[in-house]
């Protein structure tokens, strides 16, 4: 048993680094950070100094190892495209990624454990059939689309909702 702890615990650090090393890579493709951060009229030397602070003169391997012992650190670096701290652009998008995440669990819970369980009380009839179709197309479409498709339904169809954003926090 502790044998097979030991293995799972390897092989999650193993994908782990993987996919570190992957995130890692496609950084670097994306291109010069530095030609983001700066307008067109920085000098050279206040490239160079900023690609020193940022630590892009480094050899690549060493790059990685200060990416991941930044990372497992919970220091996530600055966000290239607004110039702050990711941690901070994550702790404001934390609330709001939460409120959706706890509310869809709760739709989840409360619309299909009902219907899940009339489904299967009533194997043969025309409305668990119906459900049962529904969930499969649900199941079967990919998310980006079923987002796409729900946004037209609730937002511009019905207008009960904004299409973007979160909308008035409090009712005016």
């Amino acid at each position: 048993m502790i044998a097979f702890v030991l293995r799972r615990l390897a092989q999650s650090v193993a994908v782990m680094l993987t996919v570190a090393l992957f995130a890692f890579l496609l950084f670097r493709f994306v291109g010069d950070p530095v030609n983001n951060m700066v307008g067109q009229d920085t000098s050279q030397a206040d490239r160079a100094k900023l690609r020193q602070a940022l630590g892009l003169e480094d050899p690549v391997a060493l790059q990685f190892l200060h990416f991941v012992g930044r990372a497992l650190r919970g220091d996530f670096g600055v966000s290239y495209q607004y110039a702050r701290p990711v941690g901070t652009i994550i702790g404001e998008r934390l609330p709001a990624t939460l409120e959706l995440s706890l509310t869809a669990a709760c739709l989840a819970l409360a619309l299909g454990l009902p219907l899940g369980v009339y489904a299967g009380l009533h194997r043969n009839g025309r409305a668990a059939r119906l459900l049962l179709a529904l969930s499969l197309v649900g199941v079967s479409l990919p998310t980006f689309l079923t987002g796409i498709l729900l946004i037209l339904l609730f937002s511009v169809a019905l207008g009960w909702l904004p299409s973007f954003g979160r909308g008035d926090v409090v009712p005016r």
